[in-house]
């Protein structure tokens, strides 16, 4: 476990896939396994960076209910950036009309990669002694097989913008922790397809991250107000949440947004108004997982999905 100064979630904002694309009755054996009726596909034209940038500008401006935040800094958390480089944080910062000494980075952890960013972007708020905007999102439904009814049922498209700051002061910790095994059950080359070994993912979240999270919860003590998992498949959460003692708290959008890859833990966040201290969660291909308590501010994901730009 690595402890930081505390660090905080100020705001969550989102933008999901234009189309909603149902999941049955073609796909009733999926969707009754899944818990995923539908999911939300990106339109034709649509990009990663539109969804990216469209959350982006919602959260800096809250809504136009507050002043417009300035980060200090942009982390993205993403594996299908439609362009190799410029980096989507680098593209996003230059939209905004960020100063260009504001640093900008992508870091690509597929489904554990929420965890993993925020504790970039929280060392880098503390650092720089600002916030900094956490983008988190990819278009998955591109990167699947029309075909395969074990991958294109489950994976769907949405960006998540996450305002993180730092309060060294407050004498508060947060906790991180990380499991990586080297494993093609969930594999994805640069084109394409996505391509999932179904038994094997899910032997490793039953055999390797329960007891991992429960671990990582004693380790990190105190109370925990709600568990925010990756939105894997709802049965997979659920089974996770019994197993390490965290039903009672879980929180889930899944039937509504299916699996939109790491970006479904601030999409949670957002959509079910969490508040308080959160255990996050990101789990799958790596195979990986990923850990962290944080604190998520009273009123941070008041930005609702129709919010309009600036």
């Amino acid at each position: 476990m690595i402890e930081t100064p505390e660090i905080a979630i100020v705001r969550v904002a989102f933008a999901a896939g234009e189309t909603i694309v149902d999941n049955g009755p073609a796909d009733a054996g999926s969707a009754a396994a899944t818990g995923f009726a539908s999911r939300r596909v990106a339109a034709p034209g649509t990009t990663l960076f539109d969804l990216a940038l469209e959350a982006s500008k919602k959260v800096i401006s809250g809504g136009g209910e507050t002043p417009p935040v300035r980060p200090c800094g942009v982390v993205a958390a993403t594996f299908s950036n439609e362009m190799r480089f410029p980096a989507l944080s680098v593209r996003i910062a230059s939209a905004l009309g960020l100063d260009p000494s504001v640093p900008a980075m992508d870091l690509q952890a597929a489904c554990s990669a929420y965890p993993y960013a925020l504790y970039v972007a929280g060392r880098l708020a503390a650092d720089a002694g600002g916030t900094v905007l956490l983008v988190d999102g990819d278009l998955q439904s591109r990167l699947v097989d029309s075909g395969d009814a074990a991958t294109a049922p489950l994976f769907s498209d949405a960006a998540t913008a996450t305002l993180v700051s730092a309060r060294p002061s407050s004498g508060a910790k947060s906790a991180f922790a990380f499991l990586n095994r080297a494993s093609d059950a969930l594999s994805c080359p640069p084109q394409g397809p996505v391509r999932m070994d179904g038994f094997g993912v899910f032997s490793f979240v039953a055999a390797e991250v329960a007891p991992f999270l429960s671990s990582f919860v004693r380790e990190a003590g105190g109370t925990i107000d709600a568990f925010v998992p990756h939105q894997a498949n709802m049965y997979m959460v659920r089974r996770l949440a019994k197993a390490a003692g965290l039903e009672g708290i879980l929180v889930t959008c899944g039937p509504e947004f299916a699996n939109p890859g790491s970006c479904s833990v601030p999409l949670a966040l957002a959509a079910r108004g969490v508040s308080g201290r959160v255990l996050l969660a990101g789990f799958g291909a790596g195979l990986s997982a990923a850990a962290c308590v944080v604190t998520v501010a009273p009123g941070a994901v008041g930005v609702p999905e129709d919010a309009q730009d600036p």
